[in-house]
């Protein structure tokens, strides 16, 4: 008897109640960084159903600053968006310096910038793997990583490619130059998916993150 079988037949003779799950839950949460409200919704399933642990697509900048998610995944305005966008917060002096097309991204109250990727800055492999996919698109040069345990991560708008279909790659490999999305005239982001080797079918990166 495996496992899913064993639980099932617990749960028929009323041995594990719906009590045992949600302590279950609130413990898994708690250990795995999310909000422990003892509830299996779809970040808390995702996260049970990814074995990898992906570190930042994009690095610290030489000023300390860390990469943030703007756009998360598939919010209600954005049902289709199957993945993150990484910016960093804009600071004074920072290139581009202006809002829209390849610039940075959003207003500050007093007008400035509120997001940007200064140039030059690299998309970094995500964890150990090998570079299924290496190639162009409407969108941007794009990439794909597998990662050997079912998993594969995708990188988006970038300008240009430092890798090849078949590249053995580490954590923290610079992929390529970070971009906009052209076809959008987006302002220069990255765009980071996670999703089986097997089949398109993207589930949120965000719980896997690690700084």
């Amino acid at each position: 008897m495996n496992a899913d079988d064993y639980n099932v037949k617990q749960v028929s003779l009323g041995k594990l109640t719906a009590a045992h799950i949600t302590r279950l839950v609130r413990a898994w949460q708690e250990a795995s960084g999310l909000v422990a409200d003892g509830m299996a919704g779809p970040v808390t399933i995702a996260s049970l159903d990814a074995r990898v642990k992906l570190r930042m697509p994009l690095p610290a900048l030489p000023d300390g600053r860390l990469p943030e998610i703007t756009s998360e995944f598939r919010p209600a305005d954005r049902p289709t968006h199957n993945g993150i966008d990484l910016f960093y917060r804009w600071k004074p002096g920072d290139k581009p310096n202006f809002v829209g097309d390849h610039g940075a991204a959003g207003r500050n109250s007093d007008g400035t910038p509120r997001w940007g990727v200064p140039p030059g800055v690299f998309a970094i492999a995500s964890g150990p793997g090998v570079v299924q996919l290496a190639d162009n698109s409407a969108t941007g040069y794009r990439c794909w990583i597998d990662h050997g345990d079912g998993w594969r991560t995708g990188y988006f708008h970038l300008l240009d490619l430092r890798v090849k279909v078949g590249q053995r790659v580490d954590a923290g490999t610079e992929l390529g130059l970070v971009g906009d999305n052209p076809s959008d005239d987006d302002a220069r982001h990255l765009h980071f998916e996670l999703s089986p080797v097997d089949r398109y079918d993207p589930i949120d990166p965000a719980p896997h993150l690690t700084k």
